[in-house]
């Protein structure tokens, strides 16, 4: 089958958007790509599609559990060939698993960074013919600075490899400066780069200076009562407090954040998307992936360390496309908080030089988003213009600047 009937068996689709053709030509003529596509533009199918029509296994690198699970059943639900192995599955399950990967049996395969550097793992895979390697939501190898070094290290694992297959980055955010280590540390050679608008016309950007947020965020809410909502905070004891305060308010909520056990987390997040609970409070550990087109809006309790997060998570609430809202609550201790989280990195293995760079690096990201929070700018020029696109339109009409 051609990339178009494929579309219409598999996917539902009769033709695709002009940036995911784009990537998936690409694909197919084994060139490595870079795809920059917000949030709900759909991502996946751009290596989905092609993992179909390629010669051998597609290794796609997710960098969260919950973010497989959604992806493989739902590609199994459409009759493809895909599997995860994560610290969730039992050694009966990766064993099962394991003989599907020697007997050709895969398609597509989800896998975390660590597992890259799994010497069982490896002694299989290495044996395999791998033909393409997505690195999705390729933002996060900013997270090899800090708490995931594993990601890091990919290019490592695919000099490892025989023949080196094809490389797909997929990321909703970049700046140049993201894109350029993503480029560097994944081992991209010479990619193309296929980009799409960043804005998020569907979402309504609001700017609520406050010292009394419990009370802004219960006010917002109540007029929202039924409808779903994701509240962010930076810390997990915000998220405890705001989870109290509001499960005893009688609210229908959950909480989200990453030292949950595994269980307990996939609980939180089927509870959300199946609408048992109305609000879900969480750090940025949730929402990656999600697949829920009814999210009405998007809170941030506190100042997000940068656009970049910004914008991901506020993304979350325009997948059906139709209108939406992103609250950004803003005090001046938030400053003080993002601060603090900086000046109190530890990171193993560096130097105090690299550690003076990765506080720099972090500090002019915050900088920009103080200054998203106290412009009076349009604030939908301003999140387009920080991604180096232009911004043609003098008003957007949907922000809380444009709108005075």
């Amino acid at each position: 089958m051609d990339k178009i009937e494929i579309l219409k068996k598999y996917f539902g689709f009769d033709k695709l958007k002009k940036e995911q053709e784009e990537i998936i030509d690409s694909i197919l003529n084994k060139k490595d790509t870079v795809g920059l596509l917000p949030t709900g533009f759909g991502k996946s199918i751009t290596f989905q599609l092609p993992a179909m029509i390629l010669d051998g296994l597609t290794i796609v690198i997710s960098p969260l559990v919950a973010l497989m699970n959604d992806q493989v059943m739902s590609l199994k639900k459409k009759g493809i060939k895909a599997e995860y192995i994560n610290s969730l599955l039992d050694n009966y399950e990766k064993q099962r698993i394991y003989k599907k990967l020697r007997l050709g049996q895969i398609d597509i395969l989800y896998v975390s960074a660590e597992r890259l550097e799994n010497e069982y793992f490896l002694s299989i895979i290495l044996k395999l013919k791998i033909s393409l390697i997505v690195c999705d939501e390729a933002h996060t190898v900013l997270w090899s600075d800090d708490f995931r070094i594993s990601i890091g290290k990919i290019n490592i694992f695919v000099k490892r490899l025989k023949i080196r297959p094809t490389i797909l980055a997929l990321t909703a955010t970049a700046t140049n400066n993201t894109l350029n280590k993503i480029i560097d540390c994944i081992g991209l050679d010479n990619p193309k780069i296929v980009s799409a608008l960043f804005d998020r016309k569907n979402i309504y950007y609001d700017v609520r200076r406050t010292d009394k947020k419990i009370n802004e965020l219960i006010s917002y809410i109540k007029n929202h009562n039924n409808e779903l909502g994701i509240i962010y905070c930076l810390t997990i004891r915000n998220c405890k407090y705001v989870y109290d305060y509001l499960n005893n308010m009688g609210f229908k909520v959950g909480y989200y954040y990453g030292t949950l056990e595994p269980k307990e987390k996939e609980y939180m997040q089927n509870m959300f998307t199946n609408h048992e609970i109305k609000i879900m409070i969480s750090t940025n550990a949730f929402g990656m992936g999600i697949d829920i087109p009814d999210i009405r809006y998007v809170i941030e309790y506190d100042l997000p360390s940068s656009i970049e997060d910004f914008l991901q998570q506020t993304g979350r609430c325009s997948r059906d496309g139709k209108y939406r809202e992103a609250i950004l609550l803003f005090s001046v201790n938030d400053i003080k908080t993002a601060n603090y989280f900086i000046e109190n990195i530890e990171i193993q293995d560096r130097s105090t030089k690299e550690l003076e760079l990765i506080k720099k690096a972090k500090y002019k990201k915050l900088d920009k988003m103080i200054e998203f929070a106290t412009t009076r700018k349009c604030l939908h020029k301003y999140v387009v213009e920080y991604f180096g696109q232009n911004y043609e339109e003098k008003r957007c009409n949907m922000c809380i600047n444009c709108k005075k």
